[in-house]
């Protein structure tokens, strides 16, 4: 699995919200995606940082870097070619993220996870 999958998985899995995730590939030199989910509570926000860090070991990926662990309205995870931001409803609509990056191509996480499931499928009836 990608690691952009295992992050979408990740937000998912701990019922993350409003999930957007912006193609970067051909913007920035330094990370491909950018996520930027909603979550519902302070809890929700320390479970994005454990489930996220958590799923990326068990796929052999770097243990990402965390900034805002004590904060109980937005953290970042800088899973090195992919930057996540979890805020709570309140935080995401005062800094407006989606504002900043308007014009940018954003991935179908649909398609992304329909992708998944048939390379999985795929790789087991080969």
């Amino acid at each position: 699995m990608t690691k952009i999958q295992t992050i979408i998985n990740s937000l998912e899995d701990i019922n993350a919200f409003d999930i957007v995730v912006y193609d970067m590939k051909n913007i920035s030199p330094f990370f491909d995606y950018f996520v930027i989910s909603s979550a519902s509570s302070d809890r929700q926000l320390n479970a994005a940082i454990t489930h996220i860090g958590n799923d990326l070991s068990k796929e052999n990926y770097d243990h990402p870097k965390v900034e805002g662990k004590d904060s109980k309205s937005w953290v970042l995870i800088d899973a090195n070619d992919v930057i996540v931001n979890v805020f709570t409803k309140e935080e995401r609509e005062y800094y407006n993220l989606e504002k900043m990056w308007a014009g940018i191509e954003t991935i179908d996480i649909e398609k992304l996870k329909w992708f998944t499931i048939n390379s999985a499928s795929i790789m087991i009836n080969s």
